[in-house]
């Protein structure tokens, strides 16, 4: 959904905030020798996991927002 101003208003100031961090934290991927080479830490909170992106808590927040945005939460 386009991201307009009542897209926008649905979301608390602490909601809009944490998303773009998210969004942010969900383009980057950590690389660490001390994890192994299929792992990476999660580019939001730093938790290392299978994959890359986000943890799978941050990735479900994330999708719990734009839902909420979207207007159907």
């Amino acid at each position: 959904m386009k991201r307009t101003k009542e897209w926008w208003s649905r979301l608390t100031k602490e909601e809009r905030s944490e998303l773009w961090w998210l969004e942010k934290g969900d383009r980057y991927s950590g690389r660490s020798a001390y994890i192994a080479d299929d792992c990476s830490e999660c580019g939001h909170c730093g938790t290392p996991h299978l994959g890359s992106g986000l943890c799978p808590l941050c990735d479900k927040r994330l999708e719990k927002l734009l839902h909420k945005a979207d207007g159907n939460g």
